[in-house]
This record gives C-alpha cells, sequence and structure tokens, in this order.
C-alpha cells in the first residue's frame, strides 16, 4: 500500500480556538470516555435493578453535558456573530445532518399529536426512549459531528471495555462469576442475564455495535502492534458471538462481513485481510466448541444455532475451506499473481443474488407457514415456520403490530401514537388478544426496532429515521480511506439495522450508534484537517 494509517491533526491547534471551542471539544472528549469506556462496565445492585442503573447514569452524564454544550454553543454564536450565517451553516449541512434534524422534528410532533404524552415524553418505564431520550440522541449527533477531534487513545476506550463486557460473557456462559452476579439469581434464568449489560438481547447489541469496529479497524490497520492488539479482541469478541445465545447477532455478524467484503476487493492486501477475519472467527467458534465438551458440566446450554455454529463438524469444515482459501489468496498475492480489483464484476454478480436469495428465504415462509408444501427438507427447518411463536413470539408480536398499525387513523399512521408509547396504544386496541398470549407480562414493543418505530413515530418518522441510517452508511462507504472509523461505522450501521430487525432501541446502544455516527461526519467535516502517513 502507498500510505500507513497514522493519521495526524495538521492544522488544528489550541491556540486558534475560542474558550467555548475548547470547553466544548473537552466536554465531548470526556462525553464520549463516559459513554464509551466506563458506561458498559457501571452496574447497580447486579440484575436486580441493571435497566435502571444505566439509564441513571446516561441521565446524569447527559445532564451535565447538555446544558454545558448548549451554554457554550451560545457563547460560541454571539462571539462569532459577525463571521456566521444562516445560509452558511445550512450550506455546511450534509444529507445525515438534515435527516437526523427531520427526525428530531417527527418526534416532537408526534409527541405533541399524542393521546400518551406522560409516557411519551420520558418513555415507557424500564425503557426510557420517549420524546426527551430521542432529543438526546438528536442533541448528541450534532454536538459530537461538530465539536470531537480525533486522538489514537480512542482506540483503547473504546476496546479494552468492550474485551472487558465480551470475557466476562463468555465466563458466565461456563458459570465462571468473579464478580458475583448470578448471586441469588435462580438457575433457569441465569441463560438470559450475562456481564455487565444484563439482558441477553441488551448484550447482543452491544456486541454487535463493538465487534464491527474491531473487524474494520483490523482489517483497515497495517501496523503489527495495533493488528495484534485488534486480533486478540476480535478472538474475545468472536468467541463471544457463538456464546452469548441471540440469533440476531449471527445476521448482525453476516452484515458486518458483507460490508467488508465489497470493500476488500479495493486490493490484495484488503482481500487477504478479510479471509484473516473469517479465519478468526470460525476458530473463535471452534474453540470454544472444544471447551464446552471438555468443561460440558459447567457450560450454560445453549439454543441451536450458537450449538451449531461451536459444535458442529459443519462449521469445522467452513474452517477447513477458509484456512486453505486464506493461504491460496495469501500465496497467489505473495507470488504476484492475484489482482482482486479485477474482479469487481464478479463481486457485483454476487452481491446482486443477495435479493434473490432473500425473497426465495420469504417464499420458502411463505410456502411452509401456509401449508402449501408438506414432507420436505424445509419442513423441518423452524425458520421457516412462521407462527405465533416464531422468534421467540416475534411471530405473534410482529402480526398483532401490523394489525394495529393497519387499522390507524390517518393521523397515526402518518405521526404514530407518541415515542415509546407502544405498550399504551396496544392495550387500549387490544388487551384481550395480548392479555391472552403474554399473560401479566406487558408487551413494551414491538421487538423489531424499525416496525416499533413505524408505530411510535409514523411513517414520517420512520423515513427520517431511517434516512439518518441509510445517508450516512453511503456517505462512510464513499469516503471510507479516510479513517478506519468510516468503515467501522458503515459496518455498524449494517451490524445495528440486522440485529435490530429482531430486537430495538435501548439505553445502552443507541446512544452510542447516534456518538458513532457523530464521530464520523465530524472526521469527514475535518477531513482536510487530517493527513494520512
Amino acid at each position: 500500500m502507498a500510505h500507513t494509517n497514522k493519521i495526524i491533526d495538521k492544522k488544528r491547534s489550541v491556540e486558534q480556538e475560542t474558550l467555548p471551542e475548547t470547553i466544548m471539544i473537552g466536554a465531548v472528549a470526556v462525553f464520549i470516555f463516559a459513554l464509551f469506556a466506563l458506561y458498559p462496565l457501571y452496574f447497580q445492585d447486579k440484575y436486580s435493578n441493571m435497566g435502571n442503573a444505566k439509564y441513571d447514569f446516561f441521565k446524569t452524564a447527559y445532564t451535565v453535558f447538555i446544558p454545558v454544550m448548549l451554554l457554550s454553543c451560545v457563547c460560541y454564536l454571539f462571539l462569532k456573530r459577525k463571521e456566521l450565517s444562516i445560509k452558511a451553516i445550512c450550506q455546511e449541512m450534509i444529507q445525515t445532518d438534515w435527516f437526523v434534524l427531520a427526525y428530531l422534528i417527527a418526534c416532537w410532533i408526534s409527541y405533541g399529536l399524542s393521546d400518551y404524552k406522560d409516557t411519551a415524553f420520558w418513555g415507557y418505564d424500564g425503557w426510557f426512549m420517549g420524546v426527551m431520550t430521542q432529543t438526546v440522541f438528536v442533541l448528541l449527533y450534532f454536538f459530537v459531528s461538530r465539536w470531537f477531534l480525533w486522538h489514537w487513545s480512542y482506540w483503547w476506550f473504546i476496546a479494552v471495555p468492550s474485551a472487558i463486557v465480551f470475557l466476562l460473557g463468555i465466563l458466565h456462559r461456563f458459570n465462571v462469576d468473579p464478580l458475583g452476579m448470578y448471586e441469588g439469581l435462580d438457575e433457569s434464568i441465569k441463560i438470559l442475564f450475562l456481564s455487565t449489560l444484563g439482558q441477553a438481547t441488551w448484550y447482543s447489541s452491544y456486541l454487535c455495535i463493538a465487534l464491527p469496529i474491531g473487524m474494520a479497524c483490523y482489517w483497515y490497520r497495517r501496523e503489527l502492534k495495533w493488528s495484534a492488539l485488534w486480533g486478540v479482541f476480535l478472538v474475545i469478541a468472536f468467541a463471544s458471538v457463538v456464546t452469548q445465545n441471540s440469533d440476531s447477532a449471527f445476521m448482525a455478524l453476516g452484515g458486518s462481513f458483507l460490508v467488508l467484503f465489497w470493500l476488500s476487493f479495493e486490493s490484495n492486501e484488503y482481500f487477504v485481510r478479510f479471509w484473516e477475519l473469517v479465519v478468526m472467527c470460525l476458530a473463535s467458534f471452534k474453540v470454544i466448541g472444544a471447551l464446552q465438551g471438555i468443561f460440558s458440566e459447567q457450560a450454560i446450554k445453549l439454543e441451536g444455532l450458537s450449538t451449531f455454529c461451536s459444535q458442529s463438524m459443519a462449521t469445522l469444515i467452513l474452517l477447513v475451506l477458509a484456512i486453505a482459501v486464506y493461504l491460496g489468496v495469501f500465496l497467489a498475492d505473495q507470488k504476484g499473481k492475484l489482482h482482486i480489483e479485477r474482479l469487481s464484476k464478479a463481486r457485483n454478480i454476487i452481491y446482486a443474488l443477495i435479493p434473490v436469495g432473500i425473497a426465495a428465504i420469504v417464499i420458502c415462509i411463505y410456502l411452509v407457514s401456509t401449508g402449501k408444501v408438506s414432507g420436505t427438507f424445509l419442513n423441518r427447518i423452524g425458520y421457516f415456520n412462521f407462527d405465533d411463536h416464531w422468534g421467540n413470539n416475534r411471530g405473534f408480536t410482529w402480526k398483532f403490530t401490523a394489525r394495529m398499525y393497519g387499522d390507524y387513523g390517518f393521523r397515526e399512521k402518518l405521526f404514530g401514537c407518541g415515542p415509546d408509547a407502544y405498550a399504551d396504544i396496544a392495550y387500549a386496541y387490544d388487551s384481550a388478544s395480548l392479555q391472552g398470549f403474554w399473560g401479566n407480562s406487558v408487551l413494551a414493543c414491538a421487538h423489531n426496532e424499525w416496525l416499533n418505530c413505524l408505530v411510535d413515530m409514523g411513517l414520517l418518522g420512520l423515513i427520517t429515521y431511517l434516512g439518518s441510517f441509510v445517508t450516512a452508511f453511503f456517505t462512510f462507504m464513499k469516503n471510507w480511506k479516510g479513517h478506519p472509523l468510516f468503515a467501522g461505522s458503515a459496518t455498524v450501521i449494517v451490524s445495528y439495522f440486522l440485529h435490530n430487525f429482531f430486537c430495538y432501541q435501548q439505553i445502552i446502544c443507541t446512544p452510542i450508534v447516534f456518538c458513532l455516527i457523530g464521530i464520523g461526519v465530524a472526521l469527514l467535516k475535518r477531513k482536510s484537517e487530517y493527513e494520512i502517513k
């Protein structure tokens, strides 16, 4: 390659900044440190109060951060009043900025029209995804995207706390509990909680944000010391994927590999690195499988897909094949016989087949679920039988949610029932069906972030929310060579989208995603201030 990846700030100096700018840059740095380094590890009263503890930490952090930033912004605008204009500010806005701003407006319109304002302001108890939290997410994005300055120490903020979280998660799956988190917890529900994040779904959401960053950074970097450190991180993270017991995490992992596979056709080096990632992933799966065999008495029994990936012969065969492909491309590169950039048309054909594959899966689900086929191998694949209990009862939830949205009036279809007011309107709509299926448990969301957004904030909210992610993704993909976090953030967006097709917004991961997108935009806006040597 013609360059290494040492990124140097070559133009900006503290002396050039006004006092409000210095305060805002420092406040963003402190907040990012708190959110990335401290937040994942923070807990109170172990698993009995995890959700409220995490929210209290986040609320305390933004209660300090937001006023400081707003006051500093006002002072900055006053000092720069002769230099700034609304026209200049608007010209600087990129597509993602406009979509995020439009999303904020959609949230407040939805709140203003909601019949459930008490819930829609702070959010449903335990979820806290009301209009106030959505406003904080948007403010975080804009503050970070304008006042974030890169420093190499951020790699440590991201990697070390995540590695600790993942290592604790792996240990918990072997009933090793160094922090005593499982004390007093019934044996039958241990599988539902792990590490310092609580619910397994919260854990998998966090995993599907931190892991893609590590994958992209390992794939992007050429310096041996960083490659080794990211390699250690990835071995732990891949091992955690196969022990955390969430099928949606495997979807997110597949999406991460798809993004990096597309970019890997840029050069032989990237393509070789991609296959190193594949080998590390599959090898980590098989090491966990071996440990599950050795410590079978201690290992917590996991569900089908996790067990299949760690213990089946199929993944061993895939590992052998991946090693063979890796050695083949590595040797071909060494001998000067590999020119991967010439095969971009083959890559395009592969990706063109993805929608075909998705359509085929949908058709199979339809045929099996409606009884159009019987006695075939398709009927033996549980994922194809979409009934009420499909996907841990998501079948019922999605069908109920779609029916409820279909019966919305025009206003609700466009603006929703109010941020995080799903439970209120769902039980007002058909409490008998919900209580008959869920009993005393309360269905608080659609367990599909995008469907939930449609119900809570309507079509306007969904379009602006999705637009924020989609425009950011294509912006980062277009500029991925400028910084490893461009590829990393693009990979995170795909991973988060796929994972949360089966999950939901929550207070740990969603603010981190908004901040990561903001960091990417900040690096893009200051691209001329950095040189890559």
